[in-house]
């Protein structure tokens, strides 16, 4: 089988494999920021904390637990200490609070199951009234500590992503440019010997198209080594075995992309300058 590397400088080559190497390492990047984002998001949906208004003392909070204990929607409940209420008022507020500046205080921290398009509050709350318990749920604020922030990161994410592989995309293309410019005595040969420009300009397009999706996969691949060493790096616990269960098909899309594009782009670039080399020399005939 013909090398498809042969004749083809070096030079060219890592160019083509660190094209598709940094596109897929950023578009890795931005699959990871945004399950990440989506993580939060999802964690902040599922805390709640339920105030008791009555029966008061430590009567009502007994049994405000004992309701949430069998209350639906929720998997965990704890009783708010001062030092965890000061936390959470400077984290929503923006100013340090005290724990000894906190009043007394009748809250229950609760970890709420993944309900979409349920009433959660109203049904926390009717299953508090039929314990005898007064209650209100307030959810995490969503327009501080960090409410609105996973949908800002997901679209930059997304956008920087595909703006950064659209710059490398520019680079194979150029390359790919040089790649036919290195072939345009061949361009000009068919051409003498009555060959379409179509003809002609898809020969290096082939050319340049498998050469780019070789390299492609070349510098995916190395992407993917590079993004699986630095999950067992700072992921804790991490192992070759947890990675499969973590790692989503959707995760493997700028893998599976990268050669495609490469290969799109140089196949693109090369048409083009070998269709120019061939009007010249069509020209000059």
């Amino acid at each position: 089988m013909k090398n498809p590397f042969a004749g083809v400088e070096r030079a060219l080559i890592l160019t083509l494999v660190f094209a598709a190497f940094a596109a897929t390492l950023a578009g890795l990047g931005a699959r990871a920021a945004d399950r990440l984002a989506v993580h939060y998001e999802q964690q902040r949906s599922a805390y709640a904390v339920v105030r008791v208004l009555a029966p008061e003392g430590p009567e009502g909070m007994a049994a405000a637990e004992a309701a949430l204990a069998h209350a639906p929607h929720v998997l965990t409940a704890a009783r708010m200490t001062a030092n965890r209420a000061a936390e959470l008022l400077s984290q929503w507020g923006g100013v340090e609070i005290s724990p000894a500046s906190v009043p007394d205080i009748r809250l229950i921290e609760i970890e709420l199951t993944p309900s979409p398009g349920a009433d959660v509050a109203g049904d926390i709350v009717a299953a508090l009234a039929q314990g005898g318990v007064t209650a209100e749920v307030i959810e995490a604020p969503r327009e501080i500590a960090g409410g609105g922030v996973s949908a800002r990161v997901r679209t930059a994410a997304l956008w920087g992503a595909l703006a950064f592989a659209a710059l490398m995309a520019a680079i194979v293309w150029l390359a790919a440019r040089g790649l036919a410019a290195r072939r345009r005595e061949l361009v000009t040969v068919m051409c003498d010997l009555g060959a379409m420009r179509s003809q002609a300009s898809g020969r290096i397009a082939d050319e340049a198209a498998v050469l780019g999706l070789y390299a492609g996969a070349a510098g995916a691949a190395l992407a993917g080594l590079a993004a699986g060493a630095v999950m067992l790096l700072v992921i804790p616990g991490a192992s070759v075995e947890t990675l499969r269960d973590m790692i989503l098909p959707i995760d493997l899309a700028p893998i599976v992309a990268a050669p495609l594009g490469a290969a799109v782009a140089a196949g693109a670039g090369a048409r083009g300058a070998a269709a120019h080399f061939h009007a010249q020399a069509a020209r000059l005939g």
